[in-house]
């Protein structure tokens, strides 16, 4: 099912609770630990190695939650322009370098563009926009087209900016 603005609205409705729970300190810019002399320093504190791996995974999580969230803006101009996009999930999904259980995935044109980490968006209240595909369907429409992320990039900006574009053309193109 393609999203609507209406159905859209939603989901921009769930990211911004998200957002709202996590606070602007989890968004907020964290200095990365340096490693000189033999030890972690954060500014001219020591810290342990166990710490430095946290502030580094606090980065990469918000840096994710950002981008998810910066994604959104793309994603609605996609669909005012007549783009089919939908939000799916796959029972299992194959070939992805990690556990999918639970991860939301939006699909432009059918192409799998960007994977939404439960973390950063809670699915309760979009049952009826969410399209749970399984993993042998060959039906559904969704499925990666050999793109790599600079194609898709090109694919999605295009498309923001003008409508009737063939994005997964476009996507092989500059991949």
């Amino acid at each position: 099912m393609a999203l609507t603005k209406e159905t859209f609205e939603l989901v921009t409705q769930a990211a911004l609770k998200r957002v709202a729970e996590l606070g602007a300190g989890y968004f907020g810019w964290k200095n990365s630990p340096e490693f000189e002399d033999g030890s972690w320093k954060s500014g001219s504190d020591e810290i342990s190695a166990e710490d430095a791996a946290g502030v580094f995974k606090q980065k990469i999580d918000s840096g994710y939650s950002e981008r998810f969230v910066m994604s959104l803006g793309t994603v609605a101009s996609l669909i005012s322009n007549g783009y089919n996009v939908r939000l799916v999930q796959f029972e299992k999904e194959e070939g992805v370098p990690f556990d999918a259980s639970g991860w939301l995935v939006i699909a432009v044109e059918g192409m799998p563009i960007f994977h939404v980490s439960p973390d950063d968006l809670d699915s309760s209240g979009l049952e009826d926009i969410v399209e749970v595909l399984s993993k042998n369907n060959e039906e559904c429409g969704v499925k990666w087209q050999g793109t790599n992320k600079v194609g898709e990039f090109t694919a999605l900006l295009r498309g923001s900016l003008e409508p009737g574009l063939d994005l997964v053309a476009i996507a092989k193109e500059h991949s």
